[in-house]
């Protein structure tokens, strides 16, 4: 009996000391799992796209990390915010204007920054319109349809507010209507069929997409620019600040590894449309974070 009544006593004893110890430990180690990261792709095109765009990407992390990475393509910026204030994604691929917007989420110590196809850090938005529309300027859209691009996106939406701001038009008061497509190709192909006046594109989608072009039939000496925002950083790779570093350190060190010069990484970087990640630092941002009224 007087055996019985000591082991109860040491065993609740065991339970405290092991009980303090997860406390003093903290939840860093153990926010998420060491086999098991999810990882956001904030889309510039629908689902499907992204998931097929980023697959050799997710594919070659998974090869040499040994992670379970899920990949998760948010619908909209509420369900990306909400996800990472509750702890429910790791890494995010994103934006720089949202990127500046949860900043407080993220290490801001182990930001990378992606490359374009031609390694540059800066991209900008086009703004398109049909030849023979009697369309030349910004200015020539008072009273007209535009197709932005998705609110998830700096370069078609953010930048492309901001020069019509400059030019005096008010997107809201100044334009016949105003929607967000989605990808270069969906708003091209408005604008090419004439179901609105003009449309907001990537820089790159105009030479670098010629085979999409062909498969829908636009013929782009067809369209026009009339116009070109502002430069805007590249998209930004951050993790969640509460994720162990070391996991962090891991698959920073493999994106960084990635060279657009190897075969191999050529054809992963290709899918993703990227050319390779670089370092970066929070304060890279703060011409962004300006222009959305952001706070550090």
């Amino acid at each position: 009996m007087v055996w019985c009544m000591v082991l109860k006593r040491l065993g609740k004893g065991i339970i405290l000391v092991s009980l303090l110890i997860v406390l003093l430990r903290g939840p860093s180690d153990a926010e998420v799992p060491r086999n098991q990261i999810r990882m956001d792709i904030l889309p510039c095109s629908d689902v499907v796209m992204s998931f097929k765009k980023f697959h050799p990407l997710i594919s070659y992390l998974k090869q040499q990390t040994g992670f379970d990475i899920e990949t998760v393509v948010p619908k909209d910026f509420a369900e990306l915010e909400w996800a990472l204030k509750n702890g429910d994604i790791d890494f995010v691929l994103q934006d720089p204007h949202t990127y500046v917007i949860l900043a407080k989420s993220y290490n801001r110590d182990t930001l990378l920054r992606v490359l374009t196809r031609g390694g540059k850090t800066s991209q900008y938005g086009l703004i398109i319109a049909k030849k023979g529309s009697g369309i030349n300027h910004v200015r020539d859209l008072r009273g007209k349809t535009v197709m932005f691009g998705p609110k998830l996106s700096s370069t078609k939406w953010i930048a492309a507010k901001d020069i019509f701001r400059e030019k005096g038009i008010n997107i809201d008061k100044d334009l016949k209507a105003y929607s967000n497509g989605g990808c270069c190709e969906d708003i091209a192909f408005n604008v090419y069929l004439k179901a609105v006046d003009a449309g907001v594109v990537c820089d790159h989608f105009i030479e670098e997409h010629s085979d999409k072009q062909r498969e829908l039939g636009i013929n782009v000496k067809e369209l026009i620019v009339i116009g070109r925002t502002k430069p805007v950083p590249t998209k930004i790779f951050a993790a969640r600040k509460e994720i162990n570093t070391g996991v962090v350190t891991k698959i920073n060190q493999i994106l960084l590894g990635l060279d657009r010069k190897n075969f191999a990484h050529a054809e992963i970087l290709y899918s993703a449309e990227l050319g390779g990640f670089q370092k970066a630092r929070d304060e890279d941002y703060d011409g962004i974070r300006a222009l959305v009224g952001a706070k550090r």
